[in-house]
């Protein structure tokens, strides 16, 4: 499957198109990085320095390096992270020498963040179930020296199995499908199962971002659940209201889980209903 770009927004260097595009290929790209990174050591008036590498744009902040498959589509740490801590640290945020599973890690922004605060004596242990977004989460792991993560290629499930993830462009889009319909083949592990090969007794922060599979991959962590601290869950019945099937809306089911295993719940106010949507627990 070929690896997506994945953009956020930061705005690209402002040369012609056809210079862009032609200096864009095995030749020029040297050329092209160049002017990039002295158009945006400029923009935002600090040492920016932008390469091609391993088939990315890697961009070279001073506090982090971000790959992107366009140039110029990656923000500096703190605007890459933004998100990553207005939603998912609302109720805890993971301190030196925790245990942080991030279930749904995407492209690693929320990965990068938990590294950083975990510091050397914290792990991370990071699924992501797409091929191709595990790829760019690799890399921007590898990149960044991240020692405390482990990276795995897996979905969260309730059994151990092969499952069928989506192939959508928006890669935070993808979701596990039935076993009929078109898709990748991946296999999904228990959390439990995962817990265990690690030698992992307790978490004390369970990030869950996984686009309508948030139910089986909780009933696969019936054992390591009763030994969580904090959990942020992400919600999808925003989804079914839009039109997604039914089974995006887990909200009632989680929430009715982690109460089940002595968990006290919030949730936010808010104008977004993918926010809305998130369920904070901390262990009574």
């Amino acid at each position: 499957a070929r690896e997506r770009p994945y953009c956020y927004c930061a705005g690209v260097i402002r040369w012609p198109r056809a210079i862009a595009n032609h200096l864009d290929r095995a030749g020029g790209r040297m050329l092209l990085g160049l002017g990039a990174s002295l158009w945006f050591s400029a923009k935002h008036r600090e040492p920016h320095r932008i390469r091609w590498t391993t088939g990315a744009w890697v961009h070279e902040y001073r506090d982090a390096k971000i790959p992107n498959a366009v140039l110029g589509a990656a923000p500096p740490y703190e605007a890459f992270v933004a998100e990553a801590r207005d939603v998912f640290l609302y109720g805890y945020e993971p301190k030196e020498g925790d245990v942080v599973f991030d279930i749904g890690a995407g492209v690693g922004a929320e990965t990068l963040l938990f590294s950083r605060l975990l510091g050397k004596t914290g792990r991370v242990i990071a699924l992501e179930a797409h091929p191709d977004t595990y790829r760019w989460l690799v890399r921007l792991c590898a990149l960044n020296k991240l020692d405390n993560v482990i990276s795995l290629p897996f979905a969260a499930s309730d059994i151990d199995r092969e499952v069928v993830i989506s192939d959508v462009e928006d890669y935070v889009a993808n979701t596990l499908l039935g076993a009929d319909d078109k898709g990748i083949t991946i296999a999904a592990r228990r959390l439990d199962g995962v817990a265990n090969d690690l030698g992992i007794d307790s978490i004390d922060f369970l990030k869950m971002n996984i686009e309508g599979a948030e139910s089986a991959a909780l009933l696969g962590m019936e054992t390591i659940i009763r030994r969580t601290r904090h959990v942020c869950v992400g919600c999808h019945d925003f989804r079914a209201d839009r039109g997604d099937p039914e089974t995006m809306r887990t909200k009632s089911f989680v929430q009715a889980y982690l109460r089940d295993h002595n968990f006290s719940l919030a949730e936010r106010d808010s104008p977004h209903p993918w926010v809305r949507d998130y369920v904070y627990g901390v262990r009574l």
